[in-house]
């Protein structure tokens, strides 16, 4: 067993091929949305869901199961894992793995950590349950735009083959804030019209590693 998990963050190869990545979710309006426009478009993502949203919409994971989209772990509670106790921080995990198989989902389970942040206990964590840590090397900072052109400008700023492109689909309320993805989904729409012409397709992380 390793003692320190793989990382992700792009994968080497020189067929121009993406993945779309997706945190927080699910979200009974935008990510309903999404794979609505990836079901219309055959374009397959990866979404790394909490578990406390998959107790909340799992007519939405099986879903995405159903629909050939893969499923990452993002925690449970999308807590900062740094400073947390080994304990929690395996529970954390192990509590969501259980929801998405209970779901159904049989492949892999890759990791993204919340706001992509961890410490050293966490990794000694990770590396006994054998989990890939996917991170991007496309930030987009969707989750504090309003303005979908600037998240576009931001990916093609950074897209190369095999790149990672991470977004956001949920997010966490604030003072009674709602949560708003709508410029999300807009670029989102934008993108996948636009980068077929320049060559690119998509992929799930697992077939971007596997390919």
């Amino acid at each position: 067993m390793a003692l320190i998990p793989k990382f992700i963050y792009k994968v080497k190869i020189k067929m121009k091929l993406v993945a779309l990545t997706f945190d927080d979710g699910p979200h009974p309006l935008f990510t309903n949305e999404l794979l609505d426009l990836f079901k219309e478009n055959g374009i397959k993502a990866t979404f790394f869901v909490t578990g406390k949203n998959i107790v909340k919409h799992k007519k939405i994971v099986r879903r995405m199961i159903k629909e050939g989209h893969e499923l990452g772990n993002h925690s449970y509670s999308h807590w900062n894992l740094i400073f947390k106790k080994k304990s929690m921080i395996r529970e954390e995990i192990e509590k969501t793995d259980r929801l998405l198989r209970e779901l159904g989902v049989k492949d892999d389970i890759h990791f993204r950590p919340p706001f992509g942040r961890f410490l050293f206990a966490a990794l000694s964590i990770l590396a006994s349950l054998n989990k890939k840590i996917i991170m991007w090397n496309v930030p987009t900072k969707d989750y504090k735009e309003n303005d979908p052109k600037v998240i576009l400008k931001r990916i093609y700023k950074r897209i190369k083959p095999g790149s990672i492109i991470v977004l956001h689909d949920s997010g966490i309320e604030r003072s009674g804030k709602k949560i708003d993805r709508q410029a999300t989904i807009d670029a989102v729409k934008m993108l996948i019209d636009e980068l077929p012409k320049r060559g690119y397709e998509f992929r799930t992380v697992s077939e971007l590693i596997n390919n």
